[in-house]
């Protein structure tokens, strides 16, 4: 009895080690996968659809101004949620907060705000001489954008961010660096990828290798 007892106690203390943690980290996950952003409406009585078309379901119409959170941009929409409704809504009505966090901790953490805070970005337009990060920029205009939300104003160019910041090797490339090649330029956000205005085709990207064309050189901007 005593050694079946001892049996059960082990088995559970073991469950416990194992869904216990499994437990608590996967609200955390959670949490993250669904933290948004957030937006306004700057159209007046703005649909928000149930599905990612102009011919589904209507649930709610949104007032020039209507804060939303926003969670992902696919094509020509973005899925928003609204007074407890998820839905989506044409990309080109909703304005995505520029406010930047702060920044703090290591350069790597610092880095790492500044490569995320980038990517709120992705989906929207590719514009030649743009600046803005909601109605569109091109790639030294986006790049100089981001970082002028968190308070560096950085040369306009291509060419000239060639000079922004201190230079690092390939090597030692981290989340935030801007990844300078001819004639365009990006942001590196970790894992071999770039955040780019890439074209008008495309728009904002992210892009899985940063070495998809000849390297000029790597700057680090925020120390």
């Amino acid at each position: 009895m005593k050694s079946r007892l001892k049996k059960i106690t082990i088995f559970s203390l073991v469950f416990l080690f194992i869904f216990g943690t499994a437990i608590t980290t996967t609200p955390k996950q959670q949490v993250k996968a669904d933290d948004g952003y957030n937006g306004k409406i700057f159209r007046h009585w703005c649909k928000l659809r149930s599905s990612r078309s102009k011919r589904s379901k209507v649930l709610k119409r949104l007032e020039i101004g209507t804060p939303v959170t926003v969670y992902s941009t696919s094509g020509q929409w973005r899925k928003v949620s609204v007074d407890g409704k998820t839905g989506y809504v044409l990309k080109k009505y909703v304005y995505i907060n520029t406010d930047a966090p702060t920044l703090e901790g290591t350069t790597y953490d610092k880095g790492q705000t500044v490569a995320q805070f980038a990517q709120r970005f992705v989906g929207n337009s590719y514009v030649w001489g743009g600046t803005d990060l909601n109605r569109g920029a091109d790639c030294s205009g986006f790049i100089g954008s981001v970082y002028r939300s968190f308070g560096y104003n950085l040369p306009r160019t291509s060419s000239e961010l060639r000079r922004a910041g201190r230079k690092v090797s390939y090597n030692e490339k981290q989340p935030g660096d801007i990844i300078c090649y001819n004639g365009h330029v990006a942001m590196y956000i970790g894992n071999g990828k770039i955040v780019h205005a890439s074209n008008r085709r495309t728009g904002i990207k992210i892009s899985p290798r940063a070495n998809y064309r000849r390297i000029v050189c790597v700057r680090r901007v925020v120390e």
